[in-house]
């Protein structure tokens, strides 16, 4: 512990150091050494206040202390490597963290007509501004103790070739031989007695989980669109069936159930544009999912879809609106004939009715409640769905303090979420952020699920150097 606190203080230090010795150094092979370093980050405290605490828990479910530390050295026109290390110490969820987590860490070189970039990177692909159906290269912190949104993007280690043949078109290769997945809302949750999910773990580098991508860019007058191909390991993955017994001996049965968090493999084929028509923003994006193996034979693998995103921007005067909204189609859709096996509680008489059924197999059922419950987060329960989300900002005493506020329904599954905030900017690099996250679903959706837990007070305060 003594020594990474050595770490910290002398490490940003010595590499000053080091790197202004090294820029004094001149060379002429081409320019290679005309280059620019510079170091920056933030030193950032906070908490969140659980709004469903119990008595006998801590006051403050997450309370921490970052430092986040970054590194960008470049030759105009020749490369760039870039760095962004987190460190935090404190809580999330009651429980104790302490980690170092290298957000980014890239090199990139650049010729005249193509690009090439290697290294832990964060790569979203599509437009809008809420949801992205197209970006499938980006694994998200669904659950992360942050005000700051970008924080929510975990990255991956990639391999990116761009190539520019003409002036308004632009070509991207992505190879990410690696799996890593998004966090789900769902990890803090209070499962079932004697129910468990075996959580994945950072990389899985041992397994054959590469995945591949193509992208193009055209860039027009009046409108940037693209078209994009995704053919890999969705960063979402699925709940698994691992194990199921059940012990009859008791007066009432006793059901262990052992989950699996898996990945699964898809297609997906995406369009997506960005355009202005007078002072609004327009963009929007549509993405096809075609996963490579059947919902009906492995339940961690949802169904088909088609999801369609519709977005736009205003800004008036100090006022800025963003309102989208968001679709999906199930084209091989059938309803689901159980109940989830998390949201609901479980019936041991009728458990036990169907038992008495002759040729009743209990480990098909719980694995169809396992995929029922695989449709629930996917919100694929129903054929369409449908959801709507604004944000309203507007910024006071010439930007110093701006209030905001979003909200997003979903109109298939009633669930709802309202999050209010203030940033206040009192000085030059110094800025606090308080507000409120509010979830609230009908019972056994998915916001009812984890509503005990992500419904919060937080305050944040930031210090950029």
């Amino acid at each position: 512990m003594k020594f990474k606190i050595l770490v910290l203080i002398f490490f940003p230090l010595q590499l000053s150091q080091i790197i202004s010795a090294q820029d004094t150094i001149s060379g002429s092979h081409n320019g290679w050494n005309d280059k620019m370093t510079s170091i920056y980050g933030f030193i950032r405290g906070g908490g969140y206040y659980d709004l469903n605490r119990k008595s006998s828990e801590s006051f403050l479910s997450s309370g921490f202390s970052d430092l986040g530390l970054k590194i960008e050295s470049e030759n105009t026109g020749k490369y760039k490597a870039f760095a962004d290390a987190r460190f935090r110490f404190g809580s999330e969820f009651n429980k104790p963290v302490n980690y170092i987590n290298i957000h980014e860490a890239y090199v990139e070189l650049n010729e005249k007509n193509w690009g090439f970039t290697i290294g832990q990177r964060i790569l979203k692909w599509g437009r809008a501004d809420f949801t992205n159906p197209t970006s499938k290269f980006n694994p998200q912190n669904m659950i992360s103790r942050s005000t700051d949104p970008g924080d929510m993007d975990l990255g991956n280690i990639l391999a990116i070739v761009n190539w520019y043949p003409a002036g308004k078109i632009n070509m991207q290769a992505v190879f990410a031989p690696y799996y890593r997945p998004s966090v789900l809302i769902i990890d803090p949750v209070l499962l079932p007695e004697n129910t468990t999910i075996d959580q994945i773990n950072g990389l899985i580098t041992k397994q054959e989980l590469s995945s591949f991508g193509l992208r193009t860019d055209f860039h027009f007058t009046g409108i940037d669109w693209g078209i994009s191909w995704f053919n890999g390991y969705d960063p979402i993955p699925g709940v698994s069936l691992t194990n199921f017994s059940i012990d009859m001996s008791g007066s009432v049965p006793i059901a262990k159930t052992q989950l699996t968090l898996k990945p699964y493999k898809t297609q997906v084929f995406g369009v997506d544009f960005e355009s202005a028509v007078s002072s609004f923003g327009l963009r929007g994006e549509i993405a096809w999912s075609l996963p490579s193996l059947s919902y009906k034979t492995k339940e961690y693998v949802p169904l088909e879809e088609v999801k369609w995103v519709a977005g736009m921007d205003w800004s008036p005067g100090s006022w800025r609106f963003t309102v989208e909204y968001t679709g999906k189609y199930l084209p091989g859709f059938e309803p689901s004939l159980v109940d989830p096996i998390i949201g609901t509680e479980p019936d041991f008489a009728k458990l036990a009715e169907m038992l008495a059924v002759p040729g009743f197999d209990i480990n098909d059922y719980v694995r169809k409640q396992v995929g029922a419950f695989n449709r629930l987060y996917n919100y694929q329960l129903k054929k369409s769905c449908h959801s709507a989300g604004i944000k309203i900002e507007k910024d006071l005493n010439y930007g110093i303090i701006t209030p905001s506020v979003f909200t997003m329904y979903n109109f298939t599954s009633n669930d709802l979420l309202i999050i209010p905030e203030i940033i206040y900017k009192p000085a030059d690099g110094f800025t606090i952020v308080a507000g409120a996250e509010y979830f609230h679903g009908k019972k056994g959706s998915l916001f009812d699920i984890v509503d005990n837990f992500m419904n919060t007070i937080y305050l944040t305060l930031k210090v950029d150097f």
